[in-house]
């Protein structure tokens, strides 16, 4: 298969981050080190020159099938979900919207079957580290139970159909004694924070990103996007907005062993060998296809 780079999806320039770094590890010294706000200016820091760019793949025509919607759902190694499903204040989930949800073990939690899927080894690593059961305060509310949600805290909790809660994605989670914004004085808060997106997951709504979220930072908010989505969304500083907005539409990318592309209509275009595809809508009238090649 042909293919050549052409251009990278990254970050920009960084000057007015690192005037804010060193404002918040200043902040940090005269706050006594707690060890949230150290976390968040040695967190800036550190990423100040970090990052992998998402690169443009180019695969020659004669090298991709052309699907239709039903022709994929009938592929065994293809598995469509709503792991990139984009909810916020401009995309509100439609009356209608009705996700597909498992029980989570042990518990009468609702969530989305990938996100059930993933979440066990995140909690075993962060028992394995730390020695703390890592809980799940809240996944799945419906559209009624966000509404009570929103009457009891509308200071940090989303109006209804604005809510990823919703859609099963969303996990609340938190630690013995550390819950809530607390949950970042921890070190299985902290743990999570850095971590998560090497079990598929991001934190939602980052502290470097409030601009975009239009949310102010939840260190305990995760969000299941699937790989390689969460570590390039997190390795690269962004939110889903920034992600799925720098996706541009019908252009392939490539991220180490995947592939991905962003597209609409009812005929997707995969490489010939794939061996296994991930089909999710973008709540934006398209689908993210994410591959691996043979």
């Amino acid at each position: 298969m042909k293919h050549e780079k052409k251009k990278r999806m990254g970050k920009g320039g960084l000057t007015a981050a690192a005037v804010t770094c060193l404002l918040l590890l200043g902040a940090a010294v005269l706050l006594g080190l707690r060890p949230d706000w150290r976390y968040v200016a040695v967190d800036a820091i550190t990423h100040l020159e970090t990052g992998t760019p998402l690169e443009t793949w180019e695969a020659a025509g004669e090298d991709m099938v052309v699907y239709t919607l039903e022709e994929l759902r009938q592929q065994p190694w293809a598995v469509f979900d709503q792991s990139l499903l984009l909810v916020n204040e401009d995309c509100p989930l439609p009356e209608t919207f009705s996700p597909e949800l498992v029980t989570y073990p042990d518990t009468q939690l609702q969530m989305d079957p990938a996100a059930a899927a993933a979440y066990p080894a995140l909690a075993r690593a962060v028992e394995e580290r730390f020695g703390q059961p890592l809980y799940i305060m809240s996944a799945y509310r419906s559209r009624e139970e966000q509404g009570e949600t929103r009457e009891e805290n509308g200071a940090v909790a989303a109006l209804p159909g604005q809510s990823e809660h919703e859609t099963g994605l969303a996990l609340d989670v938190y630690v013995p004694y550390y819950a809530g914004a607390g949950f970042l004085k921890s070190e299985a808060g902290q743990y999570v924070n850095d971590s998560c997106w090497q079990f598929g997951f991001i934190i939602r709504y980052p502290y470097y990103g409030t601009g975009e979220t239009g949310c102010g930072y939840e260190p305990w908010h995760l969000r299941y996007v699937g790989m390689p989505h969460g570590e390039i969304i997190m390795k690269n500083r962004l939110t889903l907005e920034q992600y799925l907005e720098g996706l541009e539409e019908g252009r392939w990318y490539q991220y180490g062993d995947w592939r991905i592309a962003r597209q609409a209509g009812e005929m997707l275009s995969l490489p010939a060998d794939t061996v296994s595809a991930v089909i999710s809508q973008d709540h934006r009238g398209g689908y993210v296809v994410t591959v691996r090649l043979s």
